[in-house]
């Protein structure tokens, strides 16, 4: 685990230098998304939440109509939970109310897209937009409508052809314009815009316009079964959120008092149906008892039958009371729970006391018996009429006196700040999504590069050592006829030669005269700026170095000395030059030059020839160092040819340019006539990072 950590602490590492050493990459895509991200932060027109708090109540507190009311009341009082309220809320019937009386339907968007970024647009509400499409014919071309503002109080509509249909329209008035055959009716009721700002206008279908309004309306309850539902709207004008939660709050709150209300108005106006029925059944009873004491005269009734009577109304009285119990436990519960059980239990022991009473009544006189009937006939049509009216009174008092389970607690009010865009935290996702996508573009970059950057994995693929990595700098091994070494000894570059000198002297033989053969990949990898430079740092040592241009089909330093070009290497070896009258020498002590001469028809067979070895061992007499500037071994087998007389082999290669395969196939090649000799590497125009530590833009020593 500690090993996978260290991994991947090490690749985010490399991928960090990456993105350093690439910065001209990554800057870029990073000022550029912060540039869309402030441009998007701006496109986004702020948005404005007003809120407000309205609280369900678990019962109806209508004072004294309710404690007048009694056990009736109950019967309208009900409990509604926050979600069920939630529900009604969202639904149609309260949103799409909001949304007819709100306008919500008909819709004007400014078109200038400057004054959007600058948050310097016009607004415009309307009333009505009312056009008959479908008068028009299909293939005719159906564009938006337009409006211009002319000032705060007067615009211009053009239709659809762009045509102006109305011409120094006023706010507030109505106009029906002839359309196709019919009618388009439009109406302006609020402008608040800048001469020739224009809008688009349009309208959505009602089902459209109740989701939009879903979309940025929101109900929850704060905290749990608190009974308080919080109200939210997001809209682009602060003070038409108000109106419009505001509106919705007073919708529902009005709702909810007619539902609540409902119910006892069809009870009452049930009661005030029957009451006339019931009168005429008590006056009807009364003039019975009347007709018949008429009859048979006045009857007293004695105390025995007195008790009777009152007894048989007690037990009437009570039997209806329970039986209306009964209907209300037989609908909340099933017929065998024990409440209902109870219930028809006490019915039937009502009944068998009625029927005792029925009894005892038949025992007294018939006359007695009549007036006992006519008499609880007149008195329970008395108390039926009379509870009737009550109830009405008290249904009378509940209707007028009913608030609803609904109270606005706090209404809406306009705020000053938007929460929305959040512009920081855009600005903030811009510049990191322009990281990432800027770390993309070097990761696919670095995927795509096959060339090899680290020292440290060419010496563990090939086996051979990395002597040098020198920094990019100047590509000319010299400046005028003199090397760098000579004319800028403090250079970063030079410095790395100075590395590589010192390398190479640890690494030979002290008791013989060393030959140094150079050779790169390809062209145009430095190859000759690193023997010019190593050859004048040898030389700045007192040690007599002749720096032999082995390339002889494009041979070149005698350019980078100045020298002009004439019998070299090439006419030496093809026996028309003498080799000492050929030898230069420069304006760099000790250091003398051998350039190429002219291209010679058959140079592989010129390097190897016995007469350029007996050539390499003459000049081993009279020098203390020779370094063999060849040709790239890639190309031609001229390198390893005139390679074969080194002691020291250094393949030049260029940093982030070349495979692990051509590396070691090109080493291969340089070998294949020489393999004693002791060779290396060195990385040229090499690009150091920040973590490459001490030894790179440390400046010049004073």
């Amino acid at each position: 685990m500690a090993s996978n950590a260290k991994k991947e602490e090490t690749d985010l590492f490399d991928l960090l230098k990456e993105l350093i050493r690439n910065w001209k990459i990554v800057l870029p895509c990073v000022v550029l998304s912060g540039i869309i991200g402030v441009l998007v932060a701006m496109w986004i027109r702020p948005v404005y939440q007003v809120d407000a708090l309205l609280q369900i109540e678990s019962k109806n507190k209508g004072g004294a109509a309710s404690s007048m009311m009694g056990g009736l009341a109950s019967l309208f009082a009900s409990a509604s939970p926050a979600e069920t309220e939630i529900e009604l809320i969202n639904s149609r019937q309260v949103i799409g109310e909001v949304v007819d009386k709100m306008h919500l339907q008909y819709v004007a968007e400014p078109l200038n897209k400057l004054d959007r970024i600058l948050h310097h647009e016009g607004r415009m509400e309307l009333h009505q937009f009312d056009i008959p499409w479908n008068a028009l014919p299909k293939e005719e071309k159906r564009g938006p409508w337009i409006a211009e503002a002319i000032d705060s109080a007067t615009f211009k509509i053009y239709d659809h052809n762009k045509n102006v249909v109305i011409d120094n329209g006023k706010i507030g008035e109505t106009y029906r314009i002839p359309f196709a055959g019919d009618t388009a009716v439009i109406s302006v009721y609020q402008i608040t815009a800048q001469k020739g700002q224009t809008f688009k206008l349009g309208k959505m279908t009602r089902l459209d316009a109740i989701d939009n309004f879903k979309g940025a309306f929101n109900v929850s309850e704060k905290g749990k079964k608190t009974g308080v539902l919080e109200f939210t709207y997001l809209d682009i004008y602060p003070d038409r959120g108000v109106k419009i939660l505001n509106e919705i709050a007073t919708s529902y709150l009005q709702q909810n008092v007619e539902q609540r209300n409902a119910e006892a108005q069809k009870t009452l106006e049930f009661l005030e149906n029957q009451l006339p029925d019931v009168k005429a059944q008590m006056d009807s009873s009364l003039m019975k008892f009347n007709a018949y004491r008429h009859q048979v005269g006045s009857v007293d009734i004695n105390a025995e039958t007195r008790i009777v009577l009152e007894r048989r109304n007690k037990l009437q009285q009570d039997l209806l009371a329970l039986q209306q119990k009964k209907k209300e436990a037989v609908r909340l519960f099933q017929p065998e729970h024990p409440t209902v059980k109870t219930l028809e239990d006490q019915e039937s022991a009502l009944k068998r006391e009625l029927a005792l009473n029925s009894s005892d009544a038949k025992k007294l006189p018939n006359t007695q018996q009549e007036v006992l009937k006519l008499t609880n006939e007149v008195d329970m049509s008395k108390i039926m009429y009379t509870s009737m009216l009550n109830n009405i009174q008290q249904l009378k008092l509940v209707s007028a006196g009913e608030v609803g389970s609904v109270r606005i607690i706090d209404f809406a009010e306009e705020v000053s700040v938007p929460i929305k865009p959040k512009k920081k935290i855009i600005l903030c996702i811009a510049l990191f999504l322009g990281l990432i996508f800027g770390a993309a573009i070097v990761s696919l970059k670095t995927k795509l590069s096959s060339g090899v950057k680290d020292a440290n994995f060419i010496e563990r693929e090939t086996g051979f050592s990395v002597y040098a990595k020198i920094p990019k700098g100047n590509p000319e091994g010299t400046k005028g006829t003199r090397p760098l070494a000579f004319v800028e000894p403090d250079d970063v570059a030079v410095e790395s030669l100075r590395a590589l000198r010192s390398s190479l002297e640890f690494s030979m033989d002290p008791e013989s005269k060393p030959i140094i053969g150079i050779s790169g990949l390809i062209p145009g990898v430095g190859k000759s700026f690193v023997s010019v430079n190593l050859a004048a740092l040898f030389a700045g040592l007192g040690k007599k170095v002749l720096l032999i241009d082995a390339d002889l089909r494009k041979g070149r330093l005698h350019k980078e000395f100045g020298i002009q070009r004439g019998n070299g290497l090439s006419q030496v070896l093809l026996g028309e030059a003498n080799a000492s009258d050929s030898v230069s020498a420069t304006e760099v002590e000790n250091l003398f030059v051998l350039q190429c001469g002219h291209t010679p028809s058959n140079p592989s067979e010129l390097l190897g020839s016995k007469h350029y070895a007996s050539l390499i061992e003459k000049f081993k007499n009279d020098y203390d160092l020779i370094i063999i500037d060849t040709p790239p071994i890639m190309l031609v087998t001229d390198a390893a040819l005139a390679c074969r007389p080194a002691s020291q082999l250094v393949m030049v290669i260029e940093y982030n340019r070349h495979s692990i395969e051509a590396i070691k196939d090109g080493m291969k090649q340089l070998q294949k006539v020489n393999t004693s000799a002791h060779a290396s590497f060195v990385i040229n125009k090499y690009e150091h990072s920040i973590s490459d530590g001490y030894g790179y833009k440390y400046g010049k020593y004073k």
